[in-house]
């Protein structure tokens, strides 16, 4: 058709609407893309690595050595690996964690480098990166020197922590390596667990019970049992892939509703200015068929190109974002497969969206017959409903048309809230994590622990101690809910190194039992209610009765007095499992199954800080760069509705400031509004996020946000706003005077 010629020279005078556009649509396919392919690649990954290299199914500590694993092998269908481990102390403060070489399960994957031999280590890459370690370099482990032959990952240390309580891993301080089992054995160090993995893989949960309740038979008793499901060395990096999961098509799709509104507004605002024309069409015979097909082109074109380009950017960062990935979580590098469903999906989201808002806004102005079309259409510069109701007489003329500027215009604004909102969840995404990692920290393990050491023994031990308070810990599981694990701590009565206080900041007895708040919000438990416990070490029942609540972050865990503890799980009256202490302690290594410091743990934080302050940066940048193309994108729009307005400043002889201000400052409260509308947004969706990613895992993360942080935010986005109301002064000079009378004689 003729009329499409000049489909091209109505983009380029309206440029920025449309760029503004295409961008937000690149930008929302390449998120699409790069999101649902990184966690496609990444459960490719994950799913390879455990069944290629033998994840365990659970593993676990017994009191006294297994002789009979290959009777058990052929008897229970599976796969058993006795392991020896120990920590190596490399100097103050740093552990390396030595495993004998796996043959069946938990079998460690060469990443780079060589097989191990005699003599050779291998070490996983972040604590060799850390560290300065390279392959062929030369490392004393025991007295004795080895040859890192290589680097590798562990299937059951996915993510690299000390303990199973750590939320954060520190490669600088710890790290993993194996040697053979023979090299092993002639350092004469290591304690002795095992891991199972059935050959079967259905119905696991029965045949982890039935091996259980062989063991009791066999009178072998359990000290530590932990299945995978529940071992956050795995279970961190799926509640991580599920996070991305949730993340890649909320973001992408409001990014794309935000197009769709700024589209209405230009398609709307280019038809009332082309409706003489419209009607025109009409009378020459044109059918509406034609018309309609010609106007949808405008966003079609902008879907199709931001489509193409978009998904074709985030196709090409998938790559580097799975390699971060795999740093931060210890796996192989798997093929590259690319999901072709997502690249169609992200290739037809833009369309669709645009399609449909396009043809809903051209369709309403069609409607109108060809003569209301040449008069101008039906609907001219009416008043609003609630520009109506406010009475604005005795507000000075600036601030009248400041308000009347936004009201005429409620899709404008709209855009312009929302955009500004959305600016505002991305600007303080990072800004809540770091606050509330802060407050998990500062707030709630400092204020909670109080001790400096703790050593956790490999058998039961009995007596007292003068130097330290005895603990010992279990594991439960809910009889309505066996998938739904925690830990039970026994602990001293007016135990001085954990502190628990209530929601008031009172202190808690610890001769009671006390939930924290956690696990009794997701119980849905308050003072004086009884809850039904399976231990999960001997499997029987036990009721226990919340005596008060702790509002405390640490976990999902359960405090009673040890003599209790002892006393309910049949233990001697003396026995504990472990040692809290301010000084270090003197005890022997072949005794220790771990030991682990309130130190270890801030270093940790402090490593993880640094690589934040990166990802808040990049967070930041782009909610800059979002909000600078929503602000000018409004601000633009508002300059060509005002084109008349601007002249007859001009000729009345307003000056450029007077006249800024009128134009360019009528949004001013509409992007605090934003910014405050996005806040409790941003919370609300990073609380949900959190807890659904956390659902699986013994972990709770208190949602917070510095004031100094809403402060800066705040900045940031204002001056976005000022950057794009100084790009927008050039268009306000470029109005001349003659637009004015123009007006007139149209």
């Amino acid at each position: 058709m003729v009329i499409n010629n000049k489909i091209k020279r109505t983009m380029l005078e309206n440029k920025s609407q449309y760029i503004g556009s295409l961008l937000l649509i690149i930008i929302s396919c390449m998120l699409y893309t790069m999101f649902n392919q990184l966690t496609v690649s990444m459960k490719n990954t994950s799913t390879a690595f455990e069944s290629n290299y033998y994840q365990e199914d659970a593993s676990f500590i017994a009191d006294k050595q297994i002789k009979n694993i290959d009777d058990l092998e052929s008897r229970f269908n599976l796969r058993m690996e006795e392991i020896k481990t120990f920590d190596y102390t490399v100097s103050e403060g740093k552990t390396l964690r030595i495993f004998s070489e796996n043959k069946k399960v938990n079998v460690p994957a060469a990443i780079e480098g060589t097989t191990l031999k005699g003599g050779d280590i291998i070490i996983d890459p972040s604590y060799a990166k850390a560290n300065s370690i390279k392959i062929g370099d030369s490392v004393t482990i025991a007295s004795k020197n080895f040859k890192v032959s290589g680097f590798m990952s562990m299937p059951n240390y996915i993510y690299v922590i000390k303990q199973e309580s750590d939320l954060l891993n520190d490669p600088k301080n710890f790290g993993i390596a194996v040697i053979s089992k023979e090299d092993l054995r002639n350092t004469g160090e290591g304690n002795i667990s095992y891991a199972i993995r059935f050959n079967n893989r259905e119905n696991i949960d029965d045949n982890i019970a039935k091996f259980k309740s062989y063991l009791k038979e066999q009178n072998i008793i359990v000290l530590k049992w932990s299945n995978v499901t529940e071992n956050p060395r795995v279970t961190y990096e799926t509640a991580k892939v599920d996070g991305i999961e949730q993340m890649s098509t909320s973001m992408p799709i409001f990014i794309l509703l935000l197009t769709c509104i700024l589209s209405g507004i230009v398609i709307w605002r280019m038809l009332k200015k082309e409706f003489a024309l419209i009607g025109t069409l009409y009378s020459f015979g044109y059918k509406k068929k034609e018309i309609m097909k010609h106007y949808i082109t405008y966003p079609l074109a902008v879907a199709v190109v931001g489509g193409i380009i978009g998904t074709f950017l985030g196709a090409l960062t998938v790559k580097p974002m799975l390699k971060v990935m795999l740093a931060y979580f210890n796996m192989p590098m798997g093929p590259m497969k690319y999901d072709p469903k997502y690249i169609i999906i992200s290739l037809l989201l833009p369309i669709t969206f645009l399609g449909l808002c396009g043809y809903f806004i051209i369709n309403k102005a069609l409607k109108n017959s060809p003569l209301d079309l040449i008069r101008g259409g039906r609907e001219k510069n009416k008043v609003g409903f609630i520009e109506k109701r406010l009475k604005l007489d005795k507000l000075s003329f600036s601030t009248k048309f400041k308000i009347r500027e936004q009201l005429r215009s409620i899709p404008r604004s709209s855009f312009l809230l929302l955009g500004i909102a959305f600016a505002t969840m991305l600007l303080l995404m990072g800004f809540v994590m770091k606050s509330s990692m802060d407050y998990l920290i500062k707030d709630t393990y400092e204020s909670t622990y109080k001790y400096q050491y703790q050593y956790l023994f490999n058998t039961l031990q009995n007596g007292k101690s003068d130097n330290a308070e005895r603990f010992s810990i279990s594991p439960f599981s809910l009889k309505s809910d066996e998938k739904h694990s925690f830990s039970v701590y026994g602990i001293e009565g007016d135990s001085k190194y954990i502190i628990l206080k209530d929601s008031k900041g009172n202190k808690l007895d610890t001769n009671k039992i006390v939930f924290t708040k956690p696990l009794a919000d997701n119980l849905k438990l308050k003072a004086g209610d009884k809850v039904k416990l399976i231990n999960k070490l001997d499997s029987k029942e036990y009721d226990i009765t919340v005596d008060s609540i702790a509002d405390t972050y640490i976990g999902e865990y359960i405090y009673i007095p040890i003599t209790d503890f002892n006393s309910m799980l049949g233990y001697p009256k003396d026995s504990y499992m472990g040692l809290m202490s301010k000084e270090a302690l003197n005890i022997s290594k072949e005794k220790l199954l771990s030991t682990a410091t309130l130190d270890e743990f801030k270093n940790a934080f402090d490593s993880l800080t640094k690589p934040m302050q990166a990802y808040v940066g990049a967070i930041s940048f782009m909610a800059f760069i979002i909000g600078l193309i929503v602000i000018y994108v409004v601000t633009s729009l508002i300059i060509e509705e005002n084109k008349e307005n601007i002249s007859l400043m001009k000729v009345l002889g307003y000056r450029k400031k007077e006249v800024y201000s009128l134009i360019l400052n009528s949004s001013s409260f509409i992007v605090v509004i934003g910014y405050l509308i996005g806040i409790p947004l941003l919370l609300a969706s990073v609380n949900q996020m959190i807890n659904s990613a956390t659902k699986s895992m013994n972990l709770a993360m208190p949602i917070r946000i510095n004031y100094i942080y809403t402060l800066i935010g705040f900045v940031v986005i204002y001056l976005t706003y000022e950057v794009s109301k100084a790009i927008s002064r050039r268009k306000v000079n470029r109005v001349s005077m003659t637009e004015a009378l123009k007006s007139r004689v149209e």
